[in-house]
């Protein structure tokens, strides 16, 4: 089916009829970018480790060939089956730039008709639409890398600020990486929106985060879309409190809808910091773009019940991961405790890791988590 363009008006998203639309699923987190704590590989800390490992232990081709096979099985038309099933009308999408470029250079993935290969993201986006659920396109990896964090693909290596020349060509290839992916993406209405950065300077802690330096790079990147893409929603991501963006009109910055990631450890500190995202000072739509009762005592109904009371969109963090055997993980939608599909990125033989990841298919390999018909409930 086709899908409307959607657009913020106030605290609202609406479609082209103007009716207001909801934008509450999960994550696809692991698929195209990794991260070690969800448990699928060892020997390494981030995407970056998964990639330039392999790239030295068998040579870029073949190290393109087992990620290939691990994104084919990793996420498939079963999962998309089944979270439509549950009627989510979202998922977010977080990827890295290397999942387009071959390097640290700019150097452009290409098909052999020459455009630059967004294959991964069409594939999602296209299936998404036949299913009714929108996207969010989430750029979690930027190049330069935004955190230090090992969600940004590459772990202590924060570069993207610096008032350098370095600092300034990543802030380049971010933005013309964006422009790229605006263009190509202008007039779908399945993607909801434009992710431009996950949790930005998230484990920087002092007086000057407020009032700088990611502010600076958002708008460079919301003008590199703009340029290329005036219609689609664009949402950017305060971490972790409200005070750590600014009003929409000190930057010029409209049809924008902010967004919170969540991870508290009870239901009343959920309602604290929910009712404090909840002012009215931004007017814009509020996204829970990442949330799960992971911690402590909170749990998912009463959270849940909160976000649909203050009108929010929501994405569960998140569809997939890995679990010692024999647990499970509030983290996962799904999850898996086999430890013979684990990787070990250091010593696997090339056919063992192929064979371990043809075996990540979620109906071969997992298992509910958690409460599926709690959370279809309040979509």
């Amino acid at each position: 089916m086709s899908l409307s363009m959607l657009h913020c008006d106030g605290e609202r998203i609406i479609n082209s009829e103007g009716k207001q639309v909801f934008l509450r699923g999960t994550n696809l987190g692991g698929w195209l970018l990794d991260e070690l704590w969800q448990g699928f590989f060892i020997g390494g800390e981030a995407q970056w480790d998964i990639v330039t490992v392999l790239e030295s232990r068998f040579g870029k081709q073949e190290a393109d060939r087992l990620i290939k096979i691990r994104e084919d099985n990793y996420i498939t038309e079963y999962d998309l089956d089944y979270l439509q099933s549950l009627g989510f009308t979202c998922v977010r999408v977080p990827f890295w730039y290397r999942n387009f470029q071959t390097d640290d250079s700019g150097t452009w993935k290409r098909k052999e008709n020459g455009e630059i290969d967004f294959s991964r993201l069409d594939w999602i986006v296209d299936e998404c639409e036949k299913r009714g659920m929108y996207v969010i396109l989430d750029m979690h990896g930027v190049p330069g890398h935004q955190s230090i964090a090992h969600h940004c693909c590459r772990v202590n290596h924060c570069r993207l600020y610096d008032e350098t020349e370095e600092g300034a060509r990543f802030r380049s290839l971010a933005c013309d990486l964006w422009s790229e992916i605006a263009r190509h993406f202008a007039g779908n209405g399945t993607v909801a929106a434009y992710d431009l950065m996950n949790e930005p300077m998230c484990d920087y802690e002092g007086k000057d985060k407020v009032n700088s330096k990611y502010h600076d790079v958002y708008s460079l990147l919301y003008d590199a879309v703009r340029a290329n893409d005036p219609e689609h929603i664009i949402t950017l991501e305060a971490i972790w409190t409200p005070d750590d963006i600014p009003h929409p009109s000190e930057r010029g910055w409209e049809n924008v809808m902010y967004q919170y990631h969540l991870y508290d450890d009870s239901n009343e500190s959920f309602k604290e910091v929910t009712l404090h995202h909840a002012s009215k000072k931004f007017n814009v739509p509020v996204l829970a773009g990442e949330f799960s009762p992971c911690r402590g005592t909170a749990d998912w109904e009463y959270i849940l019940k909160l976000f649909n009371e203050c009108g929010y969109n929501w994405q569960t963090w998140t569809y997939k991961g890995h679990c010692a055997k024999g647990k499970t993980s509030q983290w996962f939608m799904m999850g898996s405790d086999d430890p013979d599909i684990v990787v070990d990125i250091n010593n696997d033989s090339a056919e063992e890791i192929e064979r371990k990841w043809l075996s990540l298919r979620t109906e071969n390999c997992c298992k509910p988590m958690n409460d599926h018909a709690l959370l279809a409930e309040y979509v």
